[in-house]
């Protein structure tokens, strides 16, 4: 889901990652893996590091992500010992699950921080003081706390929609749509990872003379989704574009649903299977849904883990930012290799075996 990624261009932890993705894990690891998946406290029996993952919010993507990181933790042969907790939402509790970490003097933190990046300056210290590398997954942070990250992965929504933005101009002109409308959309209002891609999102689109003619959000559930699309039918806006970061099935579902004209869809974030699937299924009915997706982050986990074991006990990094080049790739291009037998709610994309996303799913 990356065809602008060339290997001349990778880091060499990048390399690492895919090359451990490509080699199945032995007998012997996927045991160890089916029986940590679901544990707060996997033991490995392996290795002398301890690794803290610390999600802020719990949802699918993230099931998703423990479980990349889970693989290569095991494959990597370094770690012992893996502490997995979640927040469900709660800022007191991320913030106490990274001071309990400091405290375990563990060997690293993990975190992806989409939704509490921007509280988490002072434990990022605290982590700092320690001696403990703690590195983000997807989420950009503002500069004032990056600085205090271990290893910074940078995945940049904002990058890719230099890109992502004249492709899509030139897709709806071909379509004879000029000066197009959009609708924007995200998590809940002010939430961290809407700050890493919105911003840079409308400055390229409206310097090519797109126009933004509704705000909303879908708190990132299903629920909510479909809400928002609600509200957004009974506004009587029709942008010709939705651009939204969570994988939009609720939004295909509502257009549909309601009779109403799809309009593009380009989603800076993951997508799921469900949505590859509803695409199929409207194909198969006669409709053309014009869906776009960021490539796939699901690798940014596995990265995140390599590049933070390198800087334990002080060591370092191949670089302090660790760069990922991102695309916007189609749906159409999207199904032509995708497995639509797995779970629905896992991510299109992921590197995981079919078996071990629909386990992770359940956790």
């Amino acid at each position: 889901m990356n065809p602008d990624l060339g290997n001349e261009k990778l880091a060499p932890e990048i390399s690492t990652v895919f090359h451990s993705a490509a080699t199945p894990l032995t007998a012997d690891q996927e045991k160890i893996w089916n029986e940590c998946i679901g544990q707060a406290i996997c033991q490995t029996g392996r290795g002398d590091k301890t690794v803290a993952v610390i999600d802020d919010v719990a949802n699918p993507v993230l099931s998703l992500a423990y479980g990349e990181l889970l693989a290569q933790a095991i494959q990597s042969g370094q770690v012992s010992k893996i502490i997995h907790s979640k927040a469900n939402g709660d800022v007191n509790q991320y913030l106490t699950a990274f001071r309990q970490a400091i405290a375990q003097n563990v060997s690293m933190i993990f975190s992806e921080m989409n939704t509490f990046g921007k509280q988490l300056g002072p434990v990022l210290n605290e982590a700092k003081a320690a001696g403990i590398p703690v590195v983000n997954g997807t989420t950009i942070l503002p500069e004032d706390i990056a600085k205090n990250l271990g290893v910074e992965i940078y995945g940049s929504p904002c990058d890719m929609w230099t890109k992502a933005a004249p492709i899509l101009t030139k897709h709806l002109a071909d379509k004879g749509i000029t000066s197009p409308t959009y609708a924007e959309f995200s998590g809940p209002a002010g939430n961290s990872y809407a700050a890493s891609w919105q911003p840079c999102a409308e400055r390229e689109l409206d310097a090519l003379g797109w126009t933004k003619v509704y705000t909303g959000y879908d708190v990132w559930t299903p629920q909510g989704q479909s809400q928002a699309v609600a509200a957004l039918l009974a506004s009587g806006k029709k942008p010709n574009a939705v651009v939204l970061d969570i994988s939009p099935v609720q939004f295909l579902q509502g257009y549909i649903d309601s009779g109403s004209q799809l309009p593009l869809i380009a989603v800076s974030g993951s997508v799921d299977i469900n949505a590859l699937k509803d695409v199929r299924a409207a194909q198969q009915k006669g409709a053309n849904p014009d869906v776009w997706s960021m490539s796939s982050q699901l690798v940014l986990f596995r990265l995140a883990l390599v590049a933070g074991l390198e800087v334990t006990g002080g060591g370092s990094a191949s670089s302090s930012r660790m760069m990922y080049p991102l695309s916007m790739v189609p749906f159409t291009d999207t199904l032509k290799t995708a497995n639509l037998n797995v779970n629905g709610n896992a991510a299109a994309g992921s590197l995981l075996t079919p078996d071990q996303q629909n386990e992770a799913i359940k956790h």
